[in-house]
């Protein structure tokens, strides 16, 4: 399978690595994170030389070029940042300044613990974890107290996914463009100084070992193939995940990557320069769909014309929702985003069908509303099942429709007439509460759904100390790693956790700067 680069995009159109790079060009210009900052005189010996300028990799070397190090940063993407272009900046600690001046009381490192474990159903790593958690409130505190803004009303226990104990969930109010103009503001002075070099268009290509097997340096090319060697007392891997290589997707979580919406430079570069000294991969076990992609092709990872509204906290359901047999297998009003993930997860090839009647298509507020990010009007929508586009079903009987739609047609009416009579009765086998019209009148409808990604879940392994090792346990001299290159299913489980992306990222990477990594200063 050819590994495309996909962006959000209108329905039928692809955005380009080059039409990307263009917007995130133009907003990064807009808070100084253009190239010809970061162009400094380099030297051949560092400190710490850190692969990737993202959301753990900018900490760590903030914190390290405070704490006097010298520090290079080498960043395969024009600009630094990374995924924060993309990220809405969710976070989660406990115990921090924040909830002491809305008066919450009684959360604890633990209690945080506690509840992603329980959340995860203990799929999460206890180490990192543990790290995380631990230590989440120093790093969120740093954030606030260096201009992090949340939404009035935060911190929250949650919103769509499962809910935390305690109030601890908080939103940047400017997403992760927020975080990083936080971030480059810390940078600048180290910048000027010379404490920290930023080397951007410049792709990391090998690790470099001495004879004892220590890591001590990287091998880079940048965009116009010119090589160079970095050496450094320690080298970090924050470069990101794998969530824009569909062939590294599917080898390491063993599912279709439909539809690449993530970080065109999320390549999984980190992995494949972990694993080649020695380093291994872990939790590719707990991968995880996000539920209601609506694809426009079937040319694999396609492009995302939109997500259906699912969660009945924000609409209701008036349709049901079948697999390719027809059946029912999920209980569609339920009040969790990790239900739906879940019954997905068991779906073969994590696909379904919503289906609904001419009655439900006329009075039912809309499935799509608008599109996801913008790609999808409502006249198009209109046009989505008038014309026949792809994954957009219309048909004057259901059997027609099953035909259509690709479900088996039996299934699919015994299916809807079991429906109709449990909303006469009152009485769902899958607890569904609320049928506000039955499933009979033409012509009826249906979209398939498919399985999407923003994150991935498998990543590289590390010790408590952040240190890359081996299948063994033995730490690898010299590398430590984090970000998500740790992979999700390490600081989350089989889940999602409120805050347990971005927030585990900068906390590892201020944890490596100020104070794991090696060196004199």
């Amino acid at each position: 399978m050819a590994n495309k680069t996909h962006f959000w995009s209108p329905l039928a159109q692809k955005l380009s690595k080059r039409q990307f790079l263009s917007t995130v060009s133009a907003a990064a210009a807009a808070i100084g994170l253009t190239k010809g900052r970061s162009a400094k005189a380099q030297s051949a010996d560092y400190d710490a030389v850190i692969v990737g300028g993202g959301t753990a990799g900018l900490p760590a070397a903030i914190f390290a070029g405070q704490r006097g190090g010298k520090v290079l940063v080498i960043e395969a993407a024009p600009v630094i940042g990374g995924t924060l272009f993309l990220s809405s900046g969710q976070m989660s600690a406990a115990g921090t300044k924040l909830q002491q001046s809305k008066g919450i009381e009684g959360d604890s490192p633990q209690s945080h613990y506690d509840d992603v474990m329980n959340i995860s159903h203990n799929t999460a790593d206890p180490d990192i974890l543990r790290l995380a958690t631990e230590n989440a409130a120093g790093a969120f505190d740093w954030l606030t107290d260096n201009g992090f803004e949340v939404y009035p009303h935060h911190p929250v226990t949650g919103t769509t996914h499962e809910p935390y104990s305690h109030a601890r969930y908080a939103w940047h109010r400017e997403g992760g463009m927020g975080i990083l103009a936080l971030f480059e503001k810390q940078l600048e002075p180290l910048m000027e100084s010379g404490a920290v070099t930023i080397k951007t268009s410049t792709e990391a290509t090998d690790l470099i070992q001495d004879d004892s097997g220590r890591v001590v340096g990287v091998a880079t090319v940048d965009a116009d193939g010119k090589t160079a060697r970095y050496m450094g007392k320690n080298v970090v891997l924050t470069s990101g995940g794998y969530a824009s290589n569909s062939e590294m997707f599917e080898e390491l979580e063993g599912a279709i990557d439909y539809s690449d919406v993530s970080y065109p430079y999320s390549q999984g570069a980190g992995i494949t320069l972990g694993t080649s000294v020695g380093g291994y991969v872990r939790y590719g076990e707990n991968h995880l769909p996000l539920f209601g992609a609506i694809l426009g092709d079937e040319e694999y990872p396609a492009p995302m014309v939109a997500v259906a509204r699912h969660f009945p906290g924000d609409r209701p359901p008036w349709e049901i929702i079948v697999d390719a047999q027809g059946k029912r297998f999920l209980q569609e009003d339920i009040l969790s985003h990790a239900a739906y993930e879940e019954a997905l997860l068991e779906q073969p090839g994590e696909e379904c069908w919503t289906v609904w009647d001419h009655e439900i298509h006329t009075q039912a507020p809309p499935l799509i509303s608008g599109g996801f990010m913008g790609m999808m009007e409502k006249e198009n929508i209109a046009d989505a099942f008038n014309e026949g586009y792809h994954n957009f079903f219309k048909a004057d009987t259901l059997e027609e429709l099953a035909e259509k739609a690709g479900i088996d047609a039996k299934g699919l009416t015994g299916t809807v007439s079991k429906y109709n009579m449990a909303r006469v009765t009152g009485h769902d086998d899958l607890g569904r509460e609320h049928m506000p019209l039955p499933i009979e009148k033409g012509p009826f409808y249906a979209i398939r759904l498919q399985s999407w990604f923003l994150t991935t879940f498998a990543g590289i392994a590390v010790g408590k100390d952040l240190q890359v090792i081996k299948q063994d346990g033995s730490p690898i001299g010299g590398l430590y790693a984090a970000g998500e290159l740790l992979g999700t299913g390490a600081t989350s489980g089989r889940a999602i956790c409120g805050g347990m992306l971005v927030t585990p990222s900068i906390t590892f990477g201020k944890l490596l700067g100020e104070r794991l990594l090696q060196f004199d200063v």
